[in-house]
């Protein structure tokens, strides 16, 4: 499937295969069980999937933020956990890593709650894109310094529920936001 500005970066089988792994991985890490700690909105598809894949117990509980403020850094806070994470073994589940400033404001924001231990989970890694260091434990996979939609991944609210990871052309999305809607949803 590509289109003009549209290359597939994994499919169904690799979001899947994916996903699995890394499953594996948190369930091998953590026998007594964890905290998935989901940062909203685009991680939801990929929390879906990976809590139903793992092997052990997981509580689940959601974060929101805001996005960073261009040129400041910053991000706040907009829905906190509900569960109480201390001497609990946290992960904390994000679609996609790329500033790092997300990761870093919660790493700083959870570790005052003194969990057991704080783990990073991200689906997406874009490692080009960062701004401070940040430690991941467990990545699905790395991808250049591009703009990608799906799996929870969206342009403007949209492509969220693609089950694909496809790397667009930011051009075309801002000339027509659903550029890429027959190719996605409809192939």
């Amino acid at each position: 499937m590509t289109g003009p500005g549209l290359r597939v970066v994994l499919d169904a089988d690799a979001i899947d295969a994916t996903v699995e792994r890394l499953a594996g991985e948190l369930s091998g890490r953590f026998d007594d069980g964890v905290v998935l700690a989901a940062v909203l909105r685009g991680s939801v598809p990929f929390l879906a999937d990976l809590s139903r894949a793992m092997t052990i117990h997981s509580l689940i509980d959601f974060l929101a933020i805001t996005k960073y403020e261009r040129g400041t850094g910053r991000v706040r806070l907009l829905k906190d956990l509900d569960i109480d994470i201390t001497g609990r073994d946290v992960v904390v589940v994000e679609d996609i890593v790329d500033t790092g400033l997300t990761s870093a404001f919660l790493r700083g924001e959870l570790t005052r709650r003194s969990p057991r231990s704080l783990t990073f989970c991200t689906f997406v890694d874009r490692v080009p894109a960062r701004v401070v260091p940040v430690e991941l434990d467990h990545v699905g996979v790395e991808i250049p310094d591009e703009f990608v939609i799906g799996y929870g991944l969206d342009y403007r609210g949209r492509y969220r529920n693609v089950k694909v990871l496809a790397a667009v052309d930011t051009d075309v999305l801002s000339s027509d936001p659903d550029a890429y809607v027959d190719e996605l949803y409809l192939s």
